[in-house]
């Protein structure tokens, strides 16, 4: 996970919600997320907004996300609530800072062990301090990535995948959120190193250099900063766990380097 910089509150929504509040009915002119998604415009303008705020990836597992999904007609993420849904007060279910875009595509519950479908209606009101949003300032450095080779099976050698665990081994509130999300699921740690596997050994190139490894270092820094200030970015999917190996990686080097 790593920390989303919310943007403002896309405009089409603020004038929607200023309209129904302004009505003084809500069960004429109801405000909720139900609602909300009724509306085309509004609906495609949260999509959107929320898509290019996370630089194309989901807010609590780093997979891609799309606005293309694999059917027609379907976004290929889900709109998830940070405070759920059946927790939330009048009005704070359609609350732009209360929404996330989230893998899989909407209304997908079977063959999602992992993630937002499997959060459902965590935390409750007493828990919520036990789940470290990815809005939270200190997100990222909450979580630390490590390369493990999991156990051999069927005669196979053991594989490497990569695991997700709290940065400090007193923070309950992270390891609560991991263990809520499931995000040390095998699916889930084998994509991870897939992802670190081909940003540090590209296929066809057996060795980067300390040089290219700390300009590909600079690269994804100036990515993520350029997304939180703003800009239109599509980061690489589960950028956070391969810009922490990247570093490890750089500091050996140093090191090897300054010992000959």
């Amino acid at each position: 996970m790593r920390t989303i910089k919310k943007r403002a509150t896309p405009a089409r929504l603020v004038s929607w919600r200023q309209e129904r509040i302004a009505k003084k009915d809500p069960e004429a002119y109801p405000f909720d997320y139900d609602a909300m998604r009724r509306d085309a415009e509004v609906l495609e303008a949260v999509e959107e907004s929320l898509l290019h705020e996370q630089g194309g990836i989901c807010a609590y597992t780093g997979r891609r996300i799309a606005l293309e999904g694999s059917r027609e007609g379907q976004v290929g993420f889900h709109l998830e609530h940070l405070k759920p849904q059946d927790h939330c007060e009048l009005g704070e279910d359609c609350n732009y800072r209360n929404l996330v875009a989230c893998w899989p595509e909407p209304n997908q519950t079977k063959g999602t062990p992992y993630g937002a479908v499997l959060k459902d209606n965590w935390p409750e009101p007493e828990e919520a301090h036990l789940f470290v949003t990815p809005l939270r300032d200190d997100c990222t450095r909450r979580f630390t990535f490590s390369i493990k080779a999991d156990e051999a099976t069927d005669g196979k050698p053991p594989s490497k995948t990569v695991w997700i665990e709290p940065a400090q081994a007193n923070d309950a509130a992270a390891g609560q959120t991991i263990a809520k999300l499931q995000l040390n699921h095998s699916e889930l740690r084998a994509l991870r190193w897939d992802a670190v596997r081909g940003a540090l050994h590209p296929p066809g190139i057996a060795y980067l250099k300390l040089s290219e490894l700390e300009k590909l270092a600079k690269q994804m820094d100036k990515a993520e900063s350029d997304l939180d200030n703003g800009m239109s970015v599509k980061l690489d999917a589960f950028c956070f766990a391969v810009r922490q190996a990247l570093a490890r990686l750089i500091l050996k080097r140093q090191a090897a380097a300054q010992k000959k």
